[in-house]
């Protein structure tokens, strides 16, 4: 090829990337405009739940340490009061409203704060707020023999074990199977705590055929792919403009969480790119009932493994390439 039209073709390339980029860049800017949570509308229960969650787990925060300011955590007990009384107007109450109550009731009870005026009338009204949680919020007492639960003698056996399989058995995975996974899935961190997630699942063939249609890397193994999940994380959770690529890592967090998890079930995965462009995004959507305020994350394939596999060796760079102490300038 003459030179010079190599570098023509080159420079083309790059330019259809630029203008691709704008393009996706526009697209995720506009989402963000009309199904962002940055208008901070309480009124909508999921926006409400989201904005509480970053109230409260502050509260939670203030309760865990041993050696706490005995006046911190007001700021945060007023913005979990106002929500709780919305919530008590508007007569619908979210997972995060029931964790609230639960935590400020805990930190207004604290010996500091019980004889207060202010905490007596916030406890009297939250009286009357009839929801509660079933689970255990706040601050709790974890013992170091919990943490040990969690050492695995030979770690470098379960993680190194791991690899992307494209060819799985017949058998469907049972559902139970999935949500187990997803229950162990659930303790990844997310920011403030907001656990924006949502996961589809089917082990439709028809529906995971169609799905599978508007992703680009599952060919030529898809059509056998027993189970599938689509990971999406919800745009409402996300307020401030610097948050405007966390749902991008939380949502990156529970996908890595969730194929770890079907690991240790012996579920075998793989993930499945979901880098499109604004078109097939909005195809996909048209064909699956996935929220406009969802972003579609990634697809993960699942199905168990056959007793001999053939993966891709995927062996992984030296960790001198990528491993440096922090150092000031």
């Amino acid at each position: 090829m003459n030179p010079i039209w190599k570098e023509v073709r080159l420079l083309l390339r790059g330019t259809y990337r630029i203008i691709s980029g704008l393009n996706g860049f526009a697209y995720d800017f506009k989402r963000f405009l009309f199904y962002g949570g940055w208008r901070e509308n309480l009124s909508d229960m999921e926006i409400r739940n989201y904005n509480t969650v970053m109230a409260y787990h502050g509260l939670e925060k203030s309760l865990s340490f041993k050696n706490r300011n005995p006046t911190s955590g007001w700021g945060n007990a007023e913005r979990v009061f106002l929500r709780l009384k919305i919530a008590k107007m508007a007569g619908d109450y979210g997972y995060h409203d029931k964790a609230a109550k639960q935590v400020l009731m805990k930190f207004l009870s604290l010996p500091e704060n019980i004889e207060l005026e202010k905490s007596r009338k916030m406890i009297l009204e939250m009286n009357s707020m009839e929801f509660d949680s079933d689970d255990v919020h706040g601050a709790i007492l974890y013992p170091l023999s919990n943490y040990k639960m969690g050492i695995l003698k030979h770690p470098e056996d379960f993680f190194l074990s791991r690899y992307s399989l494209r060819e799985f058995r017949e058998d469907i995975v049972p559902q139970e199977q999935i949500k187990r996974a997803l229950k162990l899935a659930m303790k990844t961190p997310s920011v403030c705590n907001r656990q924006a997630w949502h996961v589809f699942h089917s082990n439709d063939s028809s529906i995971i055929k169609k799905a599978l249609s508007y992703q680009n890397g599952n060919r030529p193994f898809g059509d056998k792919i027993p189970n599938l999940m689509i990971v999406t994380t919800d745009l409402k959770a996300f307020f401030a403009g610097s948050e405007h690529y966390q749902h991008w890592i939380d949502g990156g967090l529970l996908s890595m969480s969730i194929m770890y998890a079907l690991h240790s079930l012996g579920i075998a995965s793989c993930p499945l790119n979901w880098s499109q462009t604004p078109k097939r995004d909005k195809q996909l959507r048209k064909a699956i009932n996935i929220s406009p305020n969802q972003t579609v994350i990634m697809m993960i394939a699942a199905g168990y493994p056959k007793d001999v596999n053939k993966v891709c060796s995927s062996t992984r760079r030296p960790l001198e390439e990528i491993f440096s102490n922090i150092e000031l300038k």
